[in-house]
């Protein structure tokens, strides 16, 4: 109760309000921006949301999705949101474009690596999602119409995998079933989220699942720029490509690397419930869940294959 009233004080009290998610944004991160960003316009707000790299293409025809802008605002901000981001670094080059020295700073997230940078820090690791979590929040502060209910509920069906994932607890269906009653159509969102692929990322995740190595309880596959190019596709249309790793019998940690430019390996942990990847994140300096985790590092393909064999024994 008193973290919905210091928000709610925090909302009332101040005019303009800058919010931001971390790097290569999900379903959660968008979703829980744009709810935020509704609710605040119904408090005849001033907001503006920015973050380093596009809207997922899955995501670009849910409500005002125009508001996220890839751009640097100009002018000062009261208050500056940081959702669903476990650390400052997670936000990639805003850091450098936006003055946070001595800013006051909303921290709202679901990430157990979260770093408690914010003035503010309301962090919940046992909630699904980040907007599991604002839900409960903005209730007090604004009404949850459709529009707002929509983008929550597509935050958490993103984050739960549809409510596979062991992120997934009875709190998770009770905020999802008032969605529900609001007037989220599931099998509409599943199907903007799930059924709507082009051929060519069908194709491109026939190339990866080629590259796949089955070891004593993990999976490892990769994606390379060359696959990429000859799909004509983006690393975005590699998101839930690791989850295929865990759907063997036997396997309890998924790995996938996905090769960017100069030289930079992002790497993707999936595990099944009772595995803690972030343990094997945190050691390469990233961070996430127990059952989701990732982290980045230089390197060649095969050598951070190779690092991540050496260290994965210890976590199964």
């Amino acid at each position: 109760m008193g973290e919905r009233s210091t928000l709610k004080n925090i909302i009332l009290k101040n005019r303009s309000f800058f919010i931001s998610s971390h790097i290569s944004p999900d379903g959660d991160s968008i979703g829980s921006q744009l709810a935020l960003a509704l609710c605040l316009e119904k408090l005849k707000k001033n907001f503006y949301i920015y973050n380093q790299d596009p809207v997922p293409w899955r995501f670009e025809n849910f409500p005002d999705i125009k508001w996220v802008k890839n751009s640097a605002p100009s002018g000062d901000f009261d208050v500056i949101f940081f959702l669903d981001t476990a650390n400052i670094r997670r936000l990639g080059t805003i850091i450098k474009d936006i003055e946070l020295k001595d800013k006051f700073i909303v921290n709202i997230d679901h990430h157990i690596s979260n770093e408690l940078f914010g003035t503010v820090n309301i962090i919940k690791p046992d909630y699904s999602s980040t907007s599991e979590i604002l839900y409960e929040l903005l209730k007090p502060i604004c009404e949850i119409d459709k529009d707002i209910a929509q983008l929550l509920y597509l935050g958490i069906c993103t984050d739960t995998g549809s409510f596979k994932y062991p992120n997934t607890r009875a709190n998770t269906f009770d905020v999802s079933s008032k969605l529900v009653k609001i007037g989220v159509d599931p099998s509409a969102i599943a199907s903007r989220i799930w059924f709507e692929d082009r051929p060519n990322r069908v194709r491109l995740l026939g190339d990866v699942l080629r590259t796949l190595e089955i070891h004593n309880g993990y999976t490892i596959m990769y994606v390379t720029r060359k696959m990429l190019h000859q799909n004509d596709s983006n690393e975005a249309e590699t998101e839930e490509f690791c989850d295929y790793g865990l759907t063997i019998k036997g396997v309890k940690v998924s790995v996938l690397l996905k090769e960017r430019d100069k030289g930079i390996i992002k790497v993707s942990l999936r595990s099944k419930k009772g595995t803690d990847v972030n343990q094997l994140a945190v050691y390469f300096g990233g961070g996430g869940h127990k059952n989701a985790a990732g982290f980045e590092v230089e390197g060649k393909i095969e050598d951070v294959i190779s690092k991540i064999q050496h260290k994965i024994g210890e976590i199964i």
